[in-house]
């Protein structure tokens, strides 16, 4: 329930859990404050019996769901990949006010090209998490004592 005794909408965030780029995202969201119930749902966890029960999951595109990230409400409307940010974003104190600019006129297919150009190439740009090594698992510390994802040194 939100402090208003109305219960807070809630949505679910499928993400790719071996998408650097999407778990980092996920991570820094999680940190946010924001007026909806957000459960983030790795896809690869999606078919495990204690995954949380996503509205509608059964129906959507396994291939479709690693393109781009979902959002799917708790009537089972679905937001993807641009749509899907904003959908987050009209919930996040602070993105909110950014989020009326997906309205003007052609911004919705700006968005949209640029989400596709940056999901294509997510992995080459950011990385593949191995399973393993999720969340920093493997990440090695250096010598300043800061830990250094890839293992390197800067």
């Amino acid at each position: 329930m939100g402090t208003t005794g109305i219960p807070k909408e809630t949505l679910y965030v499928l993400y790719d859990r071996t998408c650097v780029l999407c778990s980092e995202t996920v991570a820094r969201l999680k940190q946010l404050h924001a007026s909806a119930e957000l459960v983030y749902v790795p896809l690869q966890s999606l078919d495990e019996p204690v995954a949380p029960k996503v509205p509608g999951a059964a129906s959507l595109d396994r291939e479709a769901l690693l393109e781009k990230l979902h959002v799917v409400d708790a009537a089972g409307g679905v937001y993807a990949g641009a749509d899907g940010i904003v959908r987050i974003m009209r919930t996040v104190r602070g993105l909110r006010q950014l989020a009326w600019l997906y309205r003007i006129p052609g911004m919705r297919l700006l968005a949209d090209a640029v989400y596709r150009y940056v999901a294509r190439r997510r992995y080459d740009w950011f990385g593949r998490a191995d399973e393993g090594c999720a969340g920093g698992a493997c990440a090695i510390p250096r010598q300043d004592g800061n830990e250094d994802r890839k293992g390197m040194k800067e």
